[in-house]
């Protein structure tokens, strides 16, 4: 919910708050870019400490920074309080699954990351409909204080419990490991700077010496992160797990259906409201039926991978997806709703055919005291696969998009290529989950 509810609140916050629309990408970026670099990091910190102390520290920051934003005056305050509401996120994420993972069996694992990821998949499309009708009814700040609340009961009723004295199994085999502090800096900055480069891209231009300069420090960093890591005692990632076939190509997945996730809901949005002329609670609304496809399949996603392996349900979902962009992308000004909702809900039904899998793909590389590092690192790479996606949909919008749309009779320029691009991007999907199915074939 506050990765992508916040969207529909920026107008507001500007109107509120007296902020210039250049400061607003501020408001996103200060909550998603320190996730995506802490989350790695705080995932195997709760493989060392145990995540279940880690969950409750994690809940309580993500209410405190909630709090601090819904009474934000000013917007170094809000941006302040986004920056704490990520440090919460980036604890609680990787702990949560880990514990949950913890009470589960090899052949159950794939249902339980099923449930786990369609309620946050669910979250990331209702948030807009529940932030739009929040704002619309009472204010920018209920859609905040609406998180701090329920985070503060559940850390109480946690900690209340026997919850934060139980152990997993894990945590006696991990206590006497090393922390990989330049391993840890290394991949940190790497994912920093390619975010940044990435947010900053539509407006400074690929033109620009600073914009370059991050791509570049991505690759070099990346690349001394593998070398340091290959000699680490105690290496964050274990070097092996880089020539595993099913941790990279699931990492890929993540990293793709992330991509064109995000760029539909960044999209979509821009197309119900400028083009068709819906209010920001009714254009939330609209994105309804890929939320609910996603609430209803994720589970037997995970059914599936735990069946037949995440190789066929990843290229059945992932071909779902190509079909619905090639649908979306023939949308017009006066496109039905259905046509528009068939497309949102087929899109939904790919993606949860495949977020499960592959995270199931991931996590079937290591044993459980590793679960919150690599769970941590495939969502880092969910993360910035929704930075790349909403930078190259926004990109092309904007330079295609025209002044008016009375006089276009057919597909809209902008919208059109957008689309187009995320059913391009899902064919590398598709090859995984080929490959990945092909190769459970052979060893069986």
């Amino acid at each position: 919910m506050n990765l992508t509810s916040i969207k529909i609140l920026l107008p507001e916050i500007m109107t509120d708050l007296s902020v210039g629309l250049n400061w607003l990408t501020w408001v996103v970026n200060a909550y998603t870019l320190p996730l995506a670099v802490l989350t790695p990091v705080a995932g195997r910190i709760a493989d060392l400490y145990g995540p279940r102390r880690f969950f409750i520290v994690g809940i309580f920051i993500l209410g405190l920074g909630s709090l601090l934003c819904g009474i934000a005056f000013s917007l170094p305050w809000l941006i302040g309080g986004r920056l704490i509401q990520a440090l919460g996120a980036a604890l609680l994420v990787p702990s949560s699954l880990t514990i949950l993972l913890s009470r589960s069996t090899v052949e159950t694992r794939g249902r339980l990351l099923g449930i786990w990821g369609g309620i946050g998949a669910m979250g990331a499309v209702i948030g807009p409909v529940f932030s739009g009708y929040l704002t619309d009814f009472f204010s920018w700040r209920g859609s905040f204080l609406a998180v701090a609340v329920p985070a503060f009961l559940i850390a109480y009723a946690t900690w209340r419990t026997k919850f934060a004295r139980q152990k997993t199994a894990s945590l006696e085999d991990n206590r006497n490991t090393g922390f990989d502090a330049l391993g840890t800096t290394l991949l940190m900055s790497a994912i920093a700077s390619v975010l940044m480069g990435l947010t900053l891209l539509p407006d400074w231009g690929w033109q620009n010496n600073w914009i370059r300069m991050s791509f570049f420090a991505f690759m070099l960093l990346m690349y001394a992160f593998y070398r340091v890591e290959r000699i680490a005692r105690n290496p964050l990632l274990d070097p092996l797990l880089m020539r595993e076939p099913r941790f990279k190509l699931g990492l890929l997945v993540a990293f793709l259906e992330q991509f064109v996730i995000a760029g539909t809901l960044f999209v979509m949005p821009i197309f119900f409201g400028t083009v068709q002329g819906h209010a920001a609670a009714a254009t939330a609304l609209l994105l309804i039926p890929a939320a609910l496809s996603v609430a209803l399949v994720s589970p037997i996603g995970g059914r599936l991978s735990d069946h037949f392996g995440p190789g066929l349900p990843i290229t059945v979902g992932m071909l779902m997806r190509t079909i619905s962009f090639i649908m979306l992308s023939r949308i017009t000004s006066g496109t039905e709703y259905l046509y528009i909702a068939g497309g949102l809900a087929l899109n939904g039904l790919g993606f949860a055919l495949t977020s499960t899998p592959a995270l199931h793909a991931v996590l079937s590389t290591v044993d459980p005291r590793q679960h919150g590092i690599v769970s941590g690192v495939h969502n880092m790479m969910r993360f910035t696969g929704a930075a790349a996606g909403t930078t190259a949909s926004g990109i092309i919008l904007y330079a295609l998009i025209p002044a008016s749309f009375d006089s276009i009779a057919g597909p809209i320029p902008g919208f059109h290529e957008a689309f187009m691009l995320g059913a391009a991007v899902c064919l590398p999907g598709i090859a995984a989950g080929i490959y990945l199915a092909r190769q459970r074939l052979i060893n069986a």
